[in-house]
């Protein structure tokens, strides 16, 4: 049997659980395709991975887009057939209600949701074809329970949940597995501009969760892990 490249596409790797992600899955062996807005921390992540004898590529897109998206598309297709796609890029604003702008609004739901919409859609027809692969939608425990002042984060990643669950049932014929992660607040730069009451040095680390969910991905063959949360022991702060 000729070994072939697993190759894997990471959107929001620039930095946080993308990168930790991007270069677990580079240990495992994959080729990385880091796909982010940033090209600045996607060619730093790049060069360190590659520094380490690993093989990237990087493709800059913004997953909001449609033609953007088409053409992360038409990049990875000239590297190999995406078997592992990883719907990572996520964006969260936080306050009251009333203080809530319809722009904060459309920029949550065009990033968390319709991004993770848009790319899957366009790489599913080549797993179909293959009869295999993997999607994850990196979700968060707000898609579970609906946090005050965070009413358009926690309206998409509900709505994050609804997509991954109707595609798995959707899917489950083509031997796609549908992997959705619901970690709990996680140490990145996420948090850099959001005014927090909890400490940042007992927040999830970016490494513990990207084992954990490499670790999802690794299943046998016949079986999926199709729901994984991953809390702090102490619970939700």
């Amino acid at each position: 049997m000729p070994n072939v490249e697993k190759i894997a596409l990471i959107t929001g790797a620039s930095s946080g659980i993308g990168a930790a992600l991007s270069r677990n899955l580079c240990e495992k062996g994959y080729r990385c395709i880091l796909a982010a807005r940033s090209s600045e921390k996607l060619e730093k992540l790049a060069q360190s991975l590659r520094n380490d004898g690993f093989n990237c590529s990087v493709v800059i897109v913004d997953v909001s887009s449609e033609s953007s998206v088409d053409a992360l598309f038409e990049a990875s297709a000239k590297i190999g057939h995406v078997s592992l796609v990883i719907n990572n890029a996520g964006l969260g604003i936080f306050s009251k209600i009333e203080e809530s702008s319809v722009d904060d609004w459309d920029a949550q739901i065009n990033v968390n949701l319709r991004g993770a919409f848009l790319v899957s859609r366009k790489f599913i027809p080549s797993m179909q074809s293959q009869k295999s692969g993997i999607l994850v939608f990196m979700n968060s425990v707000a898609g579970n329970f609906g946090y005050p002042y965070s009413a358009a984060y926690v309206a998409s990643k509900f709505g994050l949940r609804g997509l991954s669950d109707s595609l798995r049932n959707e899917l489950r014929k083509d031997s796609i597995k549908v992997i959705s992660v619901h970690p709990g607040a996680i140490n990145t730069s996420f948090w850099d501009d959001i005014n927090v009451d909890f400490p940042r040095e007992e927040m999830l680390a970016p490494e513990a969760i990207a084992s954990s969910v490499v670790h999802a991905i690794d299943a046998p063959d016949a079986t999926v892990i199709e729901n994984l949360t991953i809390r702090r022991v102490g619970g939700d702060f």
